[in-house]
């Protein structure tokens, strides 16, 4: 299903990336300081700092035009053909920064996108601030925050935005709200099937980690995502996706 959704994705027409030819000023290899003083209006001194390392990509944390950043850095996979890796790399990058404008489009918020390399596979964006979901719900058992989840996953799925990966641990809780990240397995789809299963893969993911606040979080969760007006064509799908997974 994921190679026919970036086959699907990548019909679409692409934009030219913009300002490749910055980057290597801007951002040199990790743990690197480096001089851009050609471009006024960023500071003198650029630092890259490793926060975290998943499978996918890593994450440092930097200045971008004097703001703090994010550049997200997705790393080759050796065990891949060479010019396979390339693809889905560069695929998911360019289809990422899509979805997270999508998504703010949408009113959903997300990190704004500040720059694209996609020969790089690299993207910049806006460092948010805050406190994972995850964190916060194993601190405090909120299960009521389900309910807001809920409301902002109808969103994006009424804007056929699939997430792909959605996890407590990309929703992250800012002064201005929830903010989801992380849409690196993400697709523009229109199917129920693929809704069904972004939900399906939460729940999973949300009852390992969360299990004490499990059947009142997911409740919470599906009243807040009755929002979405084909809300029952999706859980009914949901059942049926469960039950097939039962025989896999």
């Amino acid at each position: 299903m994921l190679r026919e959704l970036e086959l699907r994705e990548l019909e679409q027409p692409v934009d030219p990336p913009k300002h490749y030819f910055l980057y290597s000023l801007l951002f040199p290899p990790p743990h690197a300081t480096t001089t851009a003083s050609t471009f006024k209006s960023l500071r003198p001194f650029i630092s890259v700092e490793l926060i975290r390392k998943g499978a996918e990509a890593e994450l440092y944390l930097t200045t971008y035009k004097g703001r703090p950043a994010v550049l997200k850095r997705r790393v080759p996979k050796r065990y891949r053909v060479r010019q396979l890796d390339e693809y889905i790399r560069k695929t998911r990058t360019r289809r990422e920064a899509r979805l997270l404008e999508r998504a703010r489009r949408a009113g959903v918020p997300t990190p704004s996108v500040y720059h694209v390399d996609e020969e790089r596979t690299e993207i910049v964006m806006q460092y948010v601030e805050g406190e994972r979901a995850k964190e916060y719900l194993l601190r405090t058992g909120d299960a009521g925050l389900m309910r807001k989840i809920g409301e902002h996953i109808a969103l994006l799925h009424g804007n056929d935005i699939v997430h792909g990966d959605l996890t407590t641990s990309n929703i992250i809780l800012a002064d201005t709200g929830l903010h989801f990240i992380d849409f690196g397995l993400g697709a523009v789809s229109t199917s129920i099937e693929d809704k069904a299963v972004d939900l399906v893969c939460f729940r999973r993911s949300f009852v390992a980690t969360h299990p004490e606040i499990a059947d009142a979080g997911w409740n919470a969760l599906k009243d807040g995502y009755g929002r979405y007006p084909r809300a029952p064509d999706v859980w009914e799908r949901f059942e049926q996706v469960v039950r097939r997974a039962r025989y896999l």
